[in-house]
């Protein structure tokens, strides 16, 4: 996989993982460990998150929360603006996206720095190793 090519698995990784956000979240899946598997199998065994309000979750606390989510957003919209390469080298590849956000009509926009590294054995060929999200500017939820 050229470096190319890691940054676009990674790309197609943030829209895919963010698309089963609004599945999970809108209960348009089945609410079974196989469907939720999609996000946790995704992610590095140290995975790290730090909110675009300062909390670091690591995994053995994200994951139930988001598990414990499951259609608590039936109106919910997200899409992926102006994803890019920072950093790419053999193994890992640095991103920065713009996720944007509708619940039921109120808006919010974050920017995203997310790391990932090679793993084949995922959909995409890379695990989630650390993101931070920070707001932009004027977009913080009302």
């Amino acid at each position: 996989m050229s470096s190319q090519d890691l940054f676009s698995a990674c790309e197609t990784e943030v829209n895919d993982l963010h698309n089963f956000f609004v599945d999970w979240m809108g209960a348009k899946v089945e609410r079974d460990e196989k469907t939720f598997r999609q996000f946790t199998d995704t992610l590095s065994g140290n995975f790290t998150l730090v909110s675009p309000d300062g909390t670091i979750m690591e995994q053995d606390a994200l994951v139930p929360g988001l598990e414990a989510s499951y259609g608590s957003r039936p109106v919910f919209k997200i899409w992926i603006k102006d994803c890019k390469c920072r950093s790419v080298s053999d193994d890992q590849c640095l991103i920065t996206y713009e996720e944007w956000q509708d619940i039921g009509g109120v808006g919010s926009s974050r920017i995203s720095t997310a790391l990932f590294a090679r793993r084949a054995d995922t959909p995409n060929g890379v695990e989630w190793l650390h993101v931070h999200e920070t707001w932009l500017p004027g977009n913080e939820p009302k």
